[in-house]
Formats: structure tokens, C-alpha cells, sequence
């Protein structure tokens, strides 16, 4: 009888987790929806059947790669183009990654996945949202990535099978990314301590495009801003040491 009643709450205590990482992801929901339709629709004009937008957005599941995976497919790429050009495209992750070193130890089995489901949303997401007192962080994570996974699944086929039966102008559609980020960054910006690391990537994304084309200037941009938080890490060690010394003078 107790073991019934605390199998009982344990499920409620996941369900509630679950609707607080449900209510949690709504604004990725409301943008890989149409995001997702959008890409189904290109795959699906590009001559391929609604399943391969279900295989692609499962095992694949890197929006801006997709997109230009439909783009090289129709192109005739080969298998050489694909990963430079993905690599490329998808470098930025390293940097998520390494920033969420602390966020995910402990996390268990989970952890593969996790890393694998690590959407730029996701991972603004991740750093922007408290795990609830009390609750399994490696399950909230865990919800939170799937629920984002699955909505990016869901939009992908319904456009692939909508595309498949209806002739749709789908121009301008593919801004929805864009528009998405910058809705989670504007949040995350907000609800943020420390604001320089918001200015220095607004610098390193302007000198960028002044240095280099608009299509070279993410990887660049991203590399400029790490040397420049790097650099102002160690500036505020070197300080504090400075600190730390004038006061064990003083005493």
C-alpha cells in the first residue's frame, strides 16, 4: 500500500515536471511548427517522399542543416560537399557544448541525447530556465529536449504531406528561425545577470560583417566573440588577483 502510494506521487510529480517543461517550450513549439512545415515543403519539392523529412528531422535534427541538405540534394553534391558545408554551418555547437560542461554533469544515461538534440532554442532554453526546487534536473532536460525534438518532427511531416497534396507559395517562410532566436535571446537577455557577454556578441557580429562576406561571417563572429569573453575572463582574474594581493598586504 505504500509503495502504491509513493509510485503515485512520483507520477504526479513527473507529470507535473513534464507540464512545467511543456509550458516551458511554447515559443520553440509555436516556431518549429511552421519552421518544420517549411522545410517538409522544400524536401518535398525537391521530388522526395513525406518519410524522408520523418528519418531526416529524427536522426538528423539541425534545422539550418536540413535546410541546406534540401538545397545540396537538388544540387547533386556530393558526399564531400555535404560534411564541409555542415561542419561549417554547425561549428557553433562546439561552443555550446562547451559551455554547458557543468549544466550537464551528473545527468546520467540521458547525456547522449541530450547532446545530439542541442538546437540553438534548446540550448537558450537550457541556460535561461531554473530546474524546479526539488525535481530531477536530468528529467527536465531530458523533457524539455524531447518536446522540442518532437515538435520539430511533427512540423517537418505535416509540411512534407501537406506539400505532397497542395501547391503553396512558401516564400519567406524560412525567417521563422530567425525570428525565433531572436525572441529566445531578447528572453534570455532579460532574465540574464551579466549583460556583456550580450554586447560582445552584438560587437563581434558588426566587425564581422564589416571584415568578411555575409555568408563567412557566423564562424567568424563566433570566434571573435569567444576571444573576447576569453579576454576579458582572464582581465577580471588578473584584477581580482590584484585585489587579493593589496589585501593580504594590507593585513
Amino acid at each position: 500500500m505504500v509503495r502504491n502510494e509513493e509510485y503515485k506521487k512520483t507520477g504526479e510529480k513527473n507529470k507535473d515536471l513534464f507540464t512545467t517543461a511543456f509550458k516551458t517550450t511554447i515559443p520553440v513549439l509555436l516556431g518549429y511548427i511552421p519552421l518544420g512545415m517549411a522545410f517538409g515543403f522544400l524536401l518535398d519539392g525537391a521530388g522526395y517522399h513525406w518519410i524522408y523529412a520523418f528519418i531526416m528531422s529524427l536522426f538528423v535534427y539541425a534545422g539550418s542543416g536540413q535546410f541546406l541538405a534540401v538545397a545540396l540534394l537538388s544540387a547533386g553534391a556530393g558526399l564531400t560537399e555535404f560534411a564541409i558545408a555542415t561542419l561549417l554551418l554547425n561549428f557553433r555547437h562546439a561552443f555550446y557544448g562547451l559551455s554547458l560542461l557543468e549544466k550537464f554533469s551528473g545527468i546520467g544515461k540521458i547525456k547522449p541525447y541530450l547532446i545530439f538534440a542541442l538546437t540553438d532554442e534548446t540550448y537558450a532554453l537550457l541556460t535561461t530556465t531554473d530546474v524546479p526546487q526539488g525535481s530531477s534536473k536530468s528529467k527536465f532536460y531530458f523533457y524539455i529536449a524531447a518536446l522540442d525534438h518532437s515538435y520539430w518532427i511533427a512540423g517537418s511531416v505535416l509540411g512534407a504531406v501537406l506539400g505532397s497534396v497542395l501547391d503553396l507559395n512558401i516564400e519567406g517562410m524560412s525567417f521563422v528561425l530567425t525570428a525565433l532566436f531572436v525572441v529566445l535571446t531578447i528572453e534570455q537577455y532579460f532574465s540574464s545577470e551579466t549583460r556583456f557577454p550580450f554586447i560582445a556578441a552584438v560587437g563581434a557580429g558588426a566587425l564581422s560583417l564589416i571584415l568578411f562576406s555575409s555568408d563567412n561571417m557566423l564562424l567568424a563572429s563566433i570566434v571573435l566573440g569567444t576571444l573576447i569573453l576569453i579576454g576579458r575572463e582572464k582581465s577580471m582574474q588578473k584584477t581580482q588577483r590584484k585585489q587579493n594581493t593589496q589585501e593580504y598586504r594590507k593585513h
